[in-house]
Order: structure tokens, then sequence, then C-alpha cells
């Protein structure tokens, strides 16, 4: 028996990366996953791999609000409940090279990144909260970053939005904990996905240099996370920041020469 066992899940941003890792251990932990994202083959692939009709692929728009609400009903009419969200959908890729400094990120890449970072949480949450208190409960897991918690030279956008999902996440908690919604971020530290390695090729190195741990995050890592906060484990956690990070955010560690 798995940890999830009759649990209902949707992962946003599932077909690659952290989300695609996270589907595919919620499913092994017994849940039925809703694998969605703009990429649908890649989402078909990961239901695939989840296996038997254990999960389904779902195409949506992170910047549409009628395709999220759309989303989550199609997860409550397909598997009746709905007991796990976990909002990961980002903007990531896009943002390297558009999103920088104040004075050279564009408006329009402020907007995207608040649509997709935060703004399509809450929708998500908008539309399944009213499920989640009809039926007793549930779990909102939702992505944010160190970067929403500590200025940097770059990735303004990206990181004003994530520290957007944390006080959401405590806005939730708060409002919803005695209804027995639960709601925890995860704040990841550098996760080696094949977006990461696409875009900063030497992000691995550069960030084992000074970090309390001998490698850089994986995908696994970030899913350990993900089913605990999901499980009856963590019954009585709500409104958590956890940092999930090989210890980045404790401090600096003595620079190795790498």
């Amino acid at each position: 028996m798995g940890r999830l066992d009759g649990k209902v899940a949707i992962v946003t941003g599932g077909a690659a990366g952290i989300g695609a890792g996270t589907a595919k251990r919620l499913g092994q932990e017994g849940a039925k996953v809703v694998i969605a994202d703009r990429n649908i083959t890649g989402a078909e692939q990961v239901a695939h791999d989840v296996g038997g009709d254990g999960a389904i692929a779902v195409q949506f728009d992170a910047t549409d609000e009628v395709s999220i609400q759309q989303l989550v009903a199609t997860a409550r009419d397909h598997f009746g409940r709905i007991d796990v969200l976990h909002n990961n959908v980002a903007m990531t890729a896009e943002a390297w090279s558009r999103d920088t400094n104040l004075l050279d990120t564009t408006i329009e890449t402020l907007d995207l990144s608040y649509s997709i970072n935060l703004r399509s949480m809450f929708i998500a949450c908008k539309a399944t909260v009213p499920i989640m208190l009809d039926q007793g409960g549930g779990s909102i897991i939702n992505m944010s970053s160190g970067a929403g918690e500590t200025g940097a030279s770059t990735l303004i956008a990206y990181g004003t939005t994530k520290g957007g999902v944390i006080t959401l996440t405590k806005y939730l908690a708060v409002q919803y904990g005695r209804a027995n919604v639960r709601s925890n971020c995860i704040l990841p530290g550098l996760i080696m996905t094949e977006q990461i390695k696409q875009n900063v090729p030497d992000a691995d190195r550069i960030y084992r240099r000074t970090t309390p741990f001998d490698r850089a995050g994986t995908p696994a890592d970030i899913a350990g996370m993900v089913v605990f906060f999901a499980s009856d484990d963590a019954v009585f956690v709500n409104g958590q920041i956890i940092h999930c990070d090989g210890g980045g955010s404790a401090g600096a560690a003595e620079p190795l020469d790498i």
C-alpha cells in the first residue's frame, strides 16, 4: 500500500522537470494523478509512465482563467474528488534572457511572470478549495523559490512573484486551515532539470562551491517533499515555508576549489 492510496492529485507544469518527477512519485505512492501542462505530448508521456488508469494528461494555459478552471473541473469529473493541488507551473526557461534587473526587465515580462507564477496559483486555488471544503479537506502545495526571500542581481520579476506565492500560502493556511484544507510552500534550491542544464550549463559547479551539501538537487528531492505534504503524515502541518536546498538558505559554506 502507498502513502497516498485513494487520493487524487493535480500537478501543474507536470510534463517535465520537477513536475514530471513529482507526478510519477505521487503515482508510485498510490495517488491518481492529473498531469497538466501546455505541452500535452509531454504530459501524456508522463501519464503513460505513471501507468494504467491512474493518470490523465490535460492541456492547459496557465495564463488563462477559464483554462485553469476547466482543468480543475476535468480532474473532479474524471476522478470524483481532488485531495492534492500541487501548484508547480512557473515561468522559468523564458525568464533567463528576459528577466534581469529593474531597468532592463520589461513590464510585459513582469506581467507574464505574475500571470504564470502567481495569478495561476490564485485561480487554481479558488477553483479547488470549494471542492476540498465539500469533501472535508485537502492539501495545497505551492512552489516558491529562495528567490522569493532574498534579492539577487537578476530575475527580479521571478523573485518578486515567488515572494507573492509565499504570502498567498500563508493566507490560504489561515483562511481554510480550520476546514482541514492545509496549505504549505516549498522553496527549492538548484534543481538540476534539463531546463537548467540547457540554460545554465555551469550551474551545478557554481552552486556546489558554497552550498553546505555535496550536490545540487534533483526532481526526486522535491517529489519527496510533495508526497510528505500530501500525506496524512503532514496532517498537522499548515502554513509552512520549507526550504529544500541542501542547506543553501542556512548560509554559505567555505568555498570549494572545484
